[in-house]
């Protein structure tokens, strides 16, 4: 009698005090669990309700950069004495940097435009002007124009043959008669080299749009620029006023 007694209360009152709060743990740990798999289904389900626009614009809005970042990674591309680079870099930073520095960055823009025009007028008084006594208008205009031909290198190489072509559409238009056909075709060479050597053609930028204009112009290729500002629409956003300075200098 004894032994079924102590059989039937084998278990002390501190080890059943122990097993209620381990079945107590395993419950509430059950009860955290389920509610994690719940609140995590409904973020999925709502989540899943945006539309594919909605969920990039978000995510863009986790990621996107400072613009004081971009200001400081891009003022690391001016240079001393590429002035026409400085403009770009300008023009980037007042189109992505912080809206307090927009108006700045466009003077400086501005500023390293004329500077880079200023230093090419006087860079002509620099040409060699060995035999030009004996030249004929037309080939002193050439040999003057030619001075302003960049060797391209790596960087912005695009924008670099724009301006070669630019120079080359010049001298088709007021150099020698005979060497019109030969600068024509190095004027469209340099068209073609500057966009091949773009990687991405959504990275052309303004002075580059209206350089290419110019080209066709000088070379009385006006067909050819209005399909080229019609690329370049479909492209980017350049901003109405821009489209409508580059058509009235098409049609002029």
């Amino acid at each position: 009698m004894k032994q079924k007694f102590i059989s039937e209360n084998r278990y002390s009152r501190r080890q059943k005090i122990l097993m209620w709060f381990v079945f107590i743990g395993i419950f509430i740990c059950g009860m955290m669990a389920g509610a994690f798999l719940w609140q995590k289904k409904t973020i999925y389900t709502a989540d899943s309700k945006l539309s594919n626009a909605k969920k990039i614009e978000m995510f863009v809005e986790r990621n996107t950069m400072p613009c004081s970042v971009k200001e400081k990674t891009l003022q690391q591309r001016l240079t001393e004495n590429d002035h026409w680079q400085n403009v770009r870099v300008y023009e980037k930073l007042a189109q992505i940097g912080c809206e307090e520095n927009k108006e700045k960055f466009t003077n400086f823009a501005q500023s390293e435009r004329e500077l880079a025009d200023a230093m090419n007028y006087v860079n002509d008084y620099f040409v060699d002007e060995i035999n030009t006594e004996n030249m004929h208008p037309c080939e002193t205009i050439e040999k003057t124009l030619l001075s302003n031909i960049k060797d391209c290198g790596v960087g912005y190489t695009s924008y670099c043959h724009l301006r070669n072509a630019e120079v080359y559409s010049k001298m088709a238009e007021d150099g020698c008669p005979e060497n019109k056909d030969v600068n024509t075709r190095k004027a469209l060479d340099e068209l073609q080299i500057a966009e091949g050597v773009r990687v991405n053609e959504e990275d052309v930028e303004r002075d580059e749009i209206r350089s290419a204009i110019n080209t066709y112009k000088k070379l009385q290729m006006q067909n050819e620029a209005k399909k080229y500002l019609n690329k370049v629409e479909k492209m980017i956003d350049p901003g109405i006023d821009f489209i409508m300075e580059l058509q009235r200098v098409i049609e002029e």
